[in-house]
């Protein structure tokens, strides 16, 4: 019985392979996971106050942050998050969206997903290259959201790079994130 099964099918891929009149098409193409960049424990300030000892702005492509005092337009196009909190919520802006920068010349948009993520912060940790994140699609809702502690975000860069932001630590006057974008 097995070789009945057998045989009609390796009749069947021979056939196949011997209609086609191109090699490379009988050629199998893996496609390979690609390169991220990943940020742990960045730390950037939530409140309005007159310490400028973390950063507000974020680059993902530069891994840097930035003080209040150190964004402008010479940078600016290097910036893609904006951390942004009152007395009723945390969020992320996207830098031509934030009522600080959206007037700084270069400022540019980043999608920002705060609501219905699906993403898990194990699913984030085991993140090692962009095969989960480049199937993803970001919905800007440009709502602030409550977060808290072990939420995920996602975003879209202006340069259509797809990223994800586990929070790890939240208190009233800092946030400390992790990331991981398609580099």
């Amino acid at each position: 019985m097995k070789k009945i099964l057998v045989l009609p099918l390796l009749v069947l891929f021979v056939g196949f392979t011997s209609c086609s009149d191109d090699d490379s098409e009988d050629e199998v193409v893996v496609e390979e996971s690609g390169a991220i960049l990943s940020y742990e424990d960045v730390e950037l300030k939530l409140i309005d106050s007159d310490s400028d000892e973390y950063g507000v702005a974020f680059s993902v492509t530069t891994g840097e942050t930035y003080k209040q005092s150190e964004v402008s337009e010479e940078n600016i196009a290097e910036i893609d998050l904006i951390s942004f909190a009152n007395q009723v919520f945390i969020a992320f802006n996207s830098p031509d969206n934030d009522r600080d920068f959206e007037e700084i010349e270069g400022a540019k948009t980043t999608l920002i997903q705060m609501a219905n993520v699906e993403m898990t912060a194990e699913e984030f940790d085991m993140i090692e290259d962009d095969t989960l994140l480049k199937d993803l699609t970001v919905v800007n809702d440009d709502e602030s959201q409550p977060i808290t502690y072990r939420d995920v975000v996602l975003f879209e860069t202006a340069e259509g790079k797809i990223g994800a932001i586990k929070i790890n630590l939240l208190n009233a006057e800092r946030i400390s994130i992790d990331v991981k974008v398609i580099k």
